[in-house]
Order: C-alpha cells, then sequence, then structure tokens
C-alpha cells in the first residue's frame, strides 16, 4: 500500500473521530497534533542545511538562529502594524509550500508554469477549507485585521483556483506527466476533502489535511534527503536532530500565552507572527531542498 493510500485511510479515521468529539474537543486535538507532528515536521532545517551547504556546525547554527530570530520579528512587526499584508504573505507562503510538497516530485523542471500550478493547488485547497468554514474563517480573520469580508469571495476564490487546477490536470495529463489513474485519484482527493472540510470544525480539518497530506509526507522526504534511506533508526535520528528546535518553539508558545493570555489583541499578532516566521523560513528551505534533490 503506497504513501497517499495511507494518507486516505489516516483522514477518513480522523473524519471518523470528529463524531465522537465536539468542537471544543476538536480544536483541542488538533492543536496536540499541529504543536506535536506540525512543528517537528519544521523543526529540522537546521540539519537540511547544513547538508546542502556544507558548512560547519557551529556557524549553521549562529546564521540559523539569527536568520530565525529576525524572521520572527519582521513576521511580529508585520502582523502588529500591517496585519492584512502578513495575513496575505501567510496565505501566500503557505499555498505555495502546500502545493509544492504534494506536487514537486512530478514536476520535471521549477519552471515559471509548474511553479504557477503548485501555488495555484494549495491555494485551491486553502480556498476549499475556508469556504466550507465561512463563518469561523471570517471570525478569526476580522479578529485578526479587524476586516469583515464577504463570504462570496471563498467561493469565488474555491471556484477559481479550482477550475485552473482541473485544467491544470487535465495539461499535465495530456503531456503524459500523470496517468489518467493519477487524474481520477487527484480528483478523487478534492473530494474527500470537501467531505473533510465541510464535516470538521475549521481548525479540526485543518489539522486533518495539514498532519496527514502535509507534515507526515514532509517528514518522510526529509528522513530521506538527511540519512538516505527510511528506517526506524533514520526515523529515531530525524527526531533527536529536531528535539532541541522544537522544545524551543514549544516553551516559546507557552510562555508566550501566558504572558499575554489576558490580552487577545496582543496575542493573536504575535501567535500569528510566530507561526508566520515557521512558515517563511522553513518554505524557503523545503523549496531549496526539493530543487537540489532534482538535480
Amino acid at each position: 500500500m503506497n504513501f497517499k493510500n495511507l494518507s486516505v485511510i489516516a483522514t477518513f479515521f480522523g473524519l471518523w473521530l470528529s463524531n465522537f468529539f465536539e468542537a471544543p474537543s476538536q480544536k483541542i486535538l488538533a492543536f496536540v497534533l499541529i504543536f506535536s507532528v506540525g512543528i517537528l515536521h519544521g523543526s529540522n532545517d537546521l540539519s537540511i542545511i547544513s547538508k546542502m551547504q556544507g558548512v560547519s556546525k557551529s556557524k549553521q547554527n549562529l546564521l540559523f538562529f539569527a536568520s530565525y530570530i529576525l524572521t520572527v520579528i519582521v513576521a511580529a512587526v508585520l502582523f502588529y502594524f500591517t496585519p492584512v499584508l502578513a495575513l496575505i504573505g501567510f496565505i501566500v507562503f503557505s499555498a505555495f509550500h502546500f502545493g509544492e510538497q504534494h506536487w514537486h516530485s512530478r514536476m520535471k523542471e521549477n519552471s515559471p508554469w509548474s511553479m504557477l500550478f503548485m501555488f495555484n493547488y494549495g491555494l485551491f485547497v486553502l480556498c476549499l477549507l475556508f469556504a466550507l468554514n465561512t463563518s469561523d474563517t471570517l471570525a478569526v480573520i476580522s479578529e485578526l485585521s479587524g476586516i469583515r469580508l464577504k463570504e462570496k469571495i471563498f467561493i469565488w476564490g474555491a471556484s477559481i483556483t479550482g477550475a485552473l487546477f482541473l485544467l491544470g490536470l487535465i495539461w499535465l495529463t495530456f503531456k503524459k506527466m500523470l496517468t489518467i489513474n493519477d487524474l481520477l485519484f487527484e480528483s478523487f482527493l478534492v473530494l474527500v476533502f470537501a467531505i473533510v472540510f465541510g464535516v470538521a470544525s475549521l481548525i479540526w480539518a485543518f489539522a486533518i489535511y495539514f498532519i496527514f497530506w502535509h507534515s507526515i509526507p514532509s517528514m518522510h522526504e526529509q528522513i530521506g534527503f538527511l540519512y538516505g534511506k527510511h528506517s526506524i533508526r533514520s526515523l529515531w535520528s530525524y527526531i533527536r536532530a529536531s528535539f532541541l528546535t522544537w522544545s524551543i518553539s514549544i516553551a516559546g508558545i507557552f510562555i508566550l500565552y501566558f504572558l499575554v493570555r489576558d490580552d487577545e489583541d496582543l496575542f493573536l499578532p504575535i501567535f500569528f507572527s510566530f507561526l508566520g516566521a515557521i512558515t517563511f523560513a522553513h518554505a524557503f528551505i523545503m523549496n531549496r531542498m526539493f530543487i537540489k534533490d532534482k538535480k
């Protein structure tokens, strides 16, 4: 059974679990998965940089943490003073990162067209999630940025990006980069995502996609890149290498929460800046890894 079939099974299992948990419990379970597997998958960037650049570990540690802290500060400033611009940037980077993770292995080269296709796919998934959880999404955006968007924006977004994705699938099949079975499977996945996004709460639906269709596949590819094979030993090596950065990230989140838990106007920008910083840095590093892996 291949990796994506296992992800389908895990997705339906997550959907089945939603029948036994109310929205508050789904939220807790979602954050447990995001803070564990989700953050862990982006905590080994230092090892990936070290392998790609071949520089000394001490120098790489200094450069990594300096750039990481700088990214957090810049993201925090953007989310606090220009939350709309920062939110757009967060969605754009996330969309490309999600799409690249899902499609990079099938793209023969990093052409502008392939990058646009991967970005559109990631944006389609996000728009579909938002369109099927409109009320919760609008509330989060309004709380973060103070802007109240129209409900139709997500429906239009999902419709346009969905149509472009379908055209892209047909083109890839015509160019023999996909088989008919691939086209049918990817179309089936869209149906699966639509069911999950429509039934589960916003945060639980996002967690199901983020963990089973992004984080775990990403960890699988990172382990292959770093250690050359997939085994219990290589998985344990990956976890050990990631543990320090993961621990610092988790500790930072909890310290942040206890410091500003009574001031949501301050907590949300800082919290999203933290997630944004992780996304911006991790997306760039993974893009470099995929390019090097192809070469």
